[in-house]
């Protein structure tokens, strides 16, 4: 396994794999995390939480360096966050579908 692979000998699904996996790793937003919906109540005495209405917001959850950090996300960014999980997560099981024809290539190689 020396050199760059030759696309010509790849299936059409791993062809697909491949495009896609680019065209992910090329976007703006990757992230790995989850993400974690709450609810609140911020204390003021007048607010609507106050009667029972919590604020909702969203958290991204991760560990990072075998401890747990999370960051609330600003509603004006939740779409953009979501769609970035969401993005990793397809670009991880992309690669993992790859990897595992790489395996099989491997094993069915003769010496």
């Amino acid at each position: 396994m020396t050199g760059a692979p030759n696309r010509a000998k790849f299936s059409s699904t791993e062809r697909g794999f491949r495009c896609r996996i680019a065209q992910l790793a090329s976007g703006q937003w990757l992230l790995r995390g989850s993400l974690s919906d709450r609810s609140s109540k911020c204390g003021k005495p007048n607010c609507h939480c106050a009667n029972g209405e919590p604020h909702p917001s969203v958290y991204l959850v991760q560990s990072h360096e075998g401890k747990l950090r999370q960051i609330c996300v600003p509603k004006a960014w939740q779409d953009r966050v979501r769609q970035a999980v969401s993005d990793y997560r397809e670009l991880q099981r992309l690669l993992e579908e790859v990897s595992e024809l790489e395996w099989k290539r491997l094993q069915e190689r003769k010496p």
